[in-house]
């Protein structure tokens, strides 16, 4: 699937007109949960779903409409047995979805986005989605704020709204949850009385670091590609470590294990595979692992292997608390032993993960 953001950037340079559709809320078992996304073109394709079926095909009606007068709206889809029957959807439920119309002056904005989740930081989107219970019909309508107060674009609405935007910043960007606003304005000077923020955390695209150029590697980066993370292979042989044998990882790093992290850069958005070749390469990179932030660490092994580098590592004053952070063995338990297999059961573990699932 095309990155959304990469596509708004690219249609808002050639001034192509468009449509954002956004889940703000969710009651029930419907197919996407809130922040998923579905881009409109004009009379032309749409990118991302927001649960397919009849919802789809009514949101992108209603973008064309949105384009045309520039104006957008909270559409609200309760999925009734006869929807879900003629669209061919399962699930039921309540959903509410924010259309509104991009434009030209977001560029900017959508810009700054696509550089934090490419280079890394985080940030939170604030776009305003209702003004006393209407779509806002003029400018300053979206800012991107980023962690340490750098702002792009304006709400229009005065620094202390930003402020506030920013205190909730730190709990949200922690959650990666959107989340809705509700503000009542007291003061008579303004012409609005309530308004509604959408407030969505920007943080940097989840990448997997995937220790060892061997054959489970080999599996992996095409899988774990196909379920939206940047990838990157680190290996200290050329031989396995290049372009040619992963053609679809974003990056692929030769170097020593143990200077391997002077290379690269682990924040929570990172997830850290160790499949090497061996013990004592899986040791050089376990050792640095566990004392950064990434937000998943995943080790291959037998138990009784885990276990003995386990016991060398305490002995080195490793904190038996920094171990139990790490998933190992690797994946989850499906009973594989091929390459294939393994590198199933550890792309549904990142995939578990990234979505905050309970064990």
């Amino acid at each position: 699937m095309k990155d959304i953001y990469i596509e708004i950037v690219n249609a808002l340079e050639k001034k192509e007109p468009l449509a954002l559709a956004t889940i703000i809320n969710r009651v029930g078992s419907a197919p996407r949960e809130a922040g998923a996304k579905y881009l409109v073109k004009k009379n032309g394709p749409a990118i991302g779903s927001i649960g397919g079926g009849c919802v789809e095909a009514d949101v992108w009606q209603a973008a064309q409409k949105a384009m045309e007068k520039g104006i957008g709206n909270i559409l609200r889809f309760n999925l009734t047995s006869e929807q879900l029957a003629e669209g061919g959807l399962i699930c039921g439920g309540n959903i509410d979805v924010f259309l509104e119309p991009l434009r030209e002056d977001s560029l900017n904005i959508y810009r700054e986005i696509d550089k934090v989740r490419q280079q890394g930081g985080s940030g939170i989107l604030a776009t305003v989605i209702s003004v006393d219970g209407g779509y806002p019909k003029r400018e300053g309508v979206k800012a991107f704020i980023k962690k340490s107060g750098e702002k792009t674009g304006s709400l229009s609405m005065g620094g202390a709204l930003e402020k506030k935007i920013l205190k909730e910043a730190e709990r949200l960007l922690k959650t990666n949850k959107i989340e809705i606003m509700t503000l009542t304005s007291e003061e008579e000077a303004q012409p609005w009385k309530n308004f509604e923020i959408l407030l969505e955390p920007i943080v940097s695209e989840p990448t997997v670091y995937i220790f060892g150029a061997g054959h489970i590697s080999e599996q992996l980066v095409p899988l774990v590609k196909r379920v939206h993370f940047k990838t990157i292979v680190i290996d200290d042989r050329e031989m396995f470590a290049n372009q040619k044998r992963f053609p679809e990882a974003d990056e692929v790093i030769v170097t020593e294990f143990e200077n391997a992290f002077d290379r690269i850069s682990i924040d929570h958005s990172s997830y850290i595979v160790i499949v090497t070749r061996g013990h004592i390469y899986d040791k050089f990179v376990l050792e640095k692992a566990v004392k950064t932030g990434a937000h998943y660490i995943g080790m291959i092994g037998s138990r009784k292997k885990i276990q003995t580098l386990y016991k060398n590592l305490a002995k080195e004053g490793i904190p038996e608390g920094l171990l139990k952070r790490v998933h190992a063995p690797i994946g989850l338990d499906i009973g594989s032993e091929t390459p294939e297999e393994i590198a199933v059961s550890i792309v549904a573990q990142l995939i578990k993960e990234r979505r905050g699932k309970l064990a």
